[in-house]
């Protein structure tokens, strides 16, 4: 029990880490945009991971200010973090992502606010924090026209697109029964949700917009509706961000098998081809995942096991100092010293301050 209360402690250190340096995590950088010809102010969430890990993370961009994306990062983050692998069987609800936040678009400019978006503020998160696949538009109200103005751009990097209460749904039917949008967006491997509410003043024209996504809706293009009875404009964005959630990453969710039979590193691997090929994106495994499934091995006595995802690892994140230091530590357990030294001198010279690995280290010479 004590080895099994270290080995989650040394596995979760980042997040306690992430508690109390809140402001490694959050970046308000200032972008002068040449589409605005004004300064933008935009808010960048980190996830708990970043600062431990070689992952590329999937990006959600939140459109309307400080407390729309606040409250969406803080659902979004709680989703995605690490609860009782044990007993739900799962690593995480949804994954980590990086939330960026922007004010509201402007009606009177949205074709160059659609520019600042896609060339200004995707590039700056690329190069000044981490490349990015997987990118999610979000949006209310006039922000969630913006949202559907950008689904129908074939210039638009963006993946999955959720938007409550939208303005101008009449333009939007009418863009719908153009025959190439409508092929367009078949073929997209797109995905939208729409959530509206009877409570509010856009519910009619809302509802007829629902019903034409409905007709073009098909195993490529994903759309969804909710429809609400008692939320109001205000209150409807807050009580549908969970639903967007599960929606956007929809299928992403790995379910860790019952059975110590099964291969779970093998079903593992499977798991990201089959949605890679769903979603039309190379997505990898995340990183800290295979820590997280090191774990259940360890737990389960599954040390092959353990050792062969952990080398799976390293194929994925040759630069995963943690993999060779977490080898190594197994590797010492079953008296393979030989391998242990291997793999934690690997680890060492990817980061010379690795605490775990020096203690492996000390811990080997003893054995000497």
């Amino acid at each position: 029990m004590k080895k099994i209360l270290i080995l989650i402690l040394t596995l979760f250190q980042v997040n306690a880490f992430c508690q109390e340096n809140d402001k490694k995590y959050l970046f308000i950088d200032t972008l002068q945009s040449k589409f605005l010809d004004e300064n933008q102010a935009i808010q960048v969430y980190l996830p708990p991971d970043y600062y431990n890990s070689n992952d590329i993370y999937p990006l959600q961009v939140v459109l309307g200010g400080n407390s729309r994306t606040r409250m969406y990062y803080s659902i979004s983050e709680y989703l995605s973090e690490t609860y009782q692998i044990l007993e739900l069987n799962q690593l995480h609800t949804i994954p980590e992502s990086i939330v960026v936040g922007l004010g509201h678009a402007p009606r009177n400019n949205m074709e160059n606010y659609r520019k600042f978006v896609f060339y200004e503020v995707l590039p700056l998160v690329d190069s000044k924090y981490r490349k990015c696949h997987y990118k999610s538009l979000v949006g209310h109200s006039q922000d969630g026209e913006f949202v559907l103005q950008s689904l129908f751009s074939e210039e638009s990097p963006f993946h999955a697109y959720f938007c409550s209460a939208p303005t101008n749904s009449d333009y939007f039917i009418g863009e719908l029964n153009n025959e190439a949008n409508v092929s367009f967006l078949k073929n997209s491997k797109k995905r939208l949700l729409i959530v509206a509410s009877q409570q509010d003043y856009f519910y009619e024209e809302n509802l007829k917009l629902i019903d034409t996504f409905k007709k073009i809706s098909n195993g490529t293009f994903l759309f969804k509706s909710i429809v609400k009875s008692s939320d109001n404009h205000h209150s409807i964005f807050p009580v549908s961000i969970t639903d967007a959630l599960f929606f956007i990453f929809n299928d992403w969710l790995f379910t860790i098998p019952d059975s110590y039979n099964e291969n779970t590193t093998d079903l593992f691997l499977k798991h990201y081809e089959i949605l890679s090929e769903k979603i039309g994106l190379e997505i990898a495994p995340p990183e800290f995942d295979f820590y997280l499934l090191a774990y259940l091995f360890d737990v389960r006595k599954l040390t092959e096991e353990k050792i062969e995802l952990l080398k799976k690892c390293k194929e994925y994140y040759p630069e995963a100092m943690n993999a060779d230091a977490y080898l190594a530590r197994t590797y010492y357990t079953i008296g393979d010293l030989k391998n242990a030294m291997i793999y934690n001198e690997r680890s060492i010279s990817l980061n010379p301050n690795n605490e775990f690995a020096i203690q492996t280290k000390e811990l080997i010479e003893k054995k000497r």
